[in-house]
């Protein structure tokens, strides 16, 4: 791999270089901190290798980031808000004029402003800072509102098509490649049970009873840079899988993922259920964003998507462990199928919670 030093000298940035550090974070592209000096004063950058084994053709993923974030640009400008913190930057390539360089190996770079006196959060437990999260993505999505979604290259096919995963599912437990079928009878039956109801979503989508928009695809509160100092958030990270989708994937994969009361992948299945509070602080800041933007049918859709993510995932580490274990990284030999009681427990904890849900959406909508 080319040093780091030589692929910023690629971008147009400028400046003297003065350190870099890798950021250990994200499962896909790898990450690195980079500061300049120009001018008397510190520039910081972050340089992302770009994954082709998960995004195919990063000329197009790239497209579609700058695309997004110069139409968000316009609508903050609009707004008077700083477009230094409040959305991402590509730089482009001195020689090509593209946003993103292509080394000697093939390999995909890019380069991005680093939002200064930022900070990211793994996990949350403080309700104002969910609050936040949801705003920044809700924020994010209005102010997308208007931009030809079916437009977008997408860049990981039926990602969030809970009617394929289920397809995948039936088709692997007709394989059972290594004999775990008869392990899962249980959870079998539970995914099967939920199906209708969880592709649902999916159905409104092909139907056209609900639009396809610009949708994040990846709304965990890590994905959202926040001040160091006020705690308020700033721009909304990670763009690799925007693409045409429901707003409701995108409340419903927040949901289930900050307000599981464990870990996804915690074996105390017992403990598993959604907290309220913390639903109700990311559902503020979303949904008061939103819902000017949405038609009558999709606000009603909100809490269908987070039913519709939770049994999706679960369903995903279901067929994973029925394959084998070849797409998810596994720390133990049944860690996919702790993963799917996981999430089969939150699913079945949201459907009981559906109307409380319902009832405390309905004050922001």
């Amino acid at each position: 791999m080319l040093a780091i030093k030589e692929i910023c000298s690629e971008f147009d940035i400028g400046g003297r270089y003065l350190e870099e550090r890798e950021l250990h974070v994200g499962n896909i592209n790898r990450t690195f901190y980079v500061k300049f000096e120009r001018d008397g004063e510190e520039k910081e950058y972050i340089i992302q290798h770009i994954n082709k084994n998960v995004f195919k053709e990063p000329e197009k993923g790239m497209d579609n980031i700058v695309r997004v974030t110069e139409h968000v640009r316009g609508k903050l400008k609009q707004a008077g808000i700083s477009t230094r913190t409040g959305v991402l930057r590509a730089f482009l390539s001195k020689k090509t004029g593209k946003p993103f360089v292509v080394d000697s190996n093939g390999e995909y770079w890019r380069c991005y402003r680093f939002i200064k006196n930022s900070i990211t959060y793994d996990s949350v437990e403080d309700l104002g800072v969910l609050e936040s999260a949801g705003h920044a993505f809700g924020e994010f999505l209005n102010n997308l509102c208007d931009f030809d979604a079916k437009s977008l290259y997408t860049t990981i096919p039926n990602f969030h098509n809970t009617k394929e995963r289920y397809k995948a599912l039936h088709e692997a437990v007709n394989k059972n490649p290594v004999h775990r079928v008869e392990l899962v009878e249980k959870e079998l039956a539970m995914a099967f049970e939920y199906e209708e109801l969880a592709c649902k979503l999916q159905e409104y989508l092909d139907s056209g009873k609900i639009p396809y928009r610009v949708a994040h695809n990846d709304t965990k509160c890590n994905n959202v840079s926040f001040d160091k100092d006020t705690g308020c958030s700033l721009a909304v990270l990670d763009l690799d899988t925007v693409m045409p989708g429901a707003v409701a994937h995108d409340f419903g994969d927040a949901i289930r993922f900050i307000a599981n009361s464990v870990l996804e992948d915690d074996p105390d299945f017992d403990k598993v259920s959604l907290n309220l509070e913390k639903y109700q602080a990311f559902a503020k800041g979303f949904i008061t964003q939103v819902k000017n933007s949405l038609t009558e049918l999709e606000k009603q859709t909100m809490n269908l998507g987070v039913f519709a993510m939770t049994v999706e995932l679960a369903v995903r580490f279901l067929t994973d462990y029925i394959l084998g274990d070849v797409y998810f990284k596994v720390k133990y030999l049944e860690h996919n199928l702790v993963r799917t009681k996981n999430q089969l427990a939150l699913a079945r904890d949201v459907k009981l919670k559906m109307q409380t849900m319902q009832e405390i959406l309905e004050k922001y909508i």
